[in-house]
């Protein structure tokens, strides 16, 4: 599944996943409150969350928040999922706080207009890999 605000990049993204044949791109989303409801009609849970999520860390609709917090409250109820995270920051310091609770499964990558398929596909299995491993 894909959590991107921004629909040419989330376009890029599904185009990627699908090309690959390595994932199976269930849904996607443009922002954290839709992905968040729609899991909410998707009972149970653990049957629907994907294998991985691909999520843009500010892709919430409310700019006081972002998606890094919902990915990490899911993990706390015990959900295990790979996430890769995508954004034009640097998220080296995010993701050295997220492992300090729960230390697997998580990526990133950061925009660029050099961003290679072969760098999202990778990124994404080294993200399940990890999950899977622990």
């Amino acid at each position: 599944m894909i959590i991107e605000d921004d629909p040419d990049f989330r376009e890029l993204l599904e185009g990627i996943f699908e090309r690959s044949e390595l994932f199976n791109l269930v849904s996607s989303f443009d922002s954290v409150e839709a992905y968040g409801a729609e899991m909410l009609k998707n009972k149970p849970f653990d049957f629907w969350l994907p294998q991985l999520l691909v999520v843009d860390v500010m892709s919430s609709k409310d700019p006081r928040s972002e998606s890094a917090s919902f990915m990490s409250a899911l993990r706390a109820e015990g959900f295990n999922f790979a996430t890769l995270f995508v954004s034009s920051m640097e998220l080296g310091a995010l993701l050295r706080v997220l492992r300090k609770s729960h230390p697997f499964g998580w990526s990133s990558l950061q925009k660029s207009s050099r961003l290679t398929e072969k760098e999202v596909i990778e990124a994404a299995l080294a993200s399940c890999s990890e999950m899977e491993s622990k």
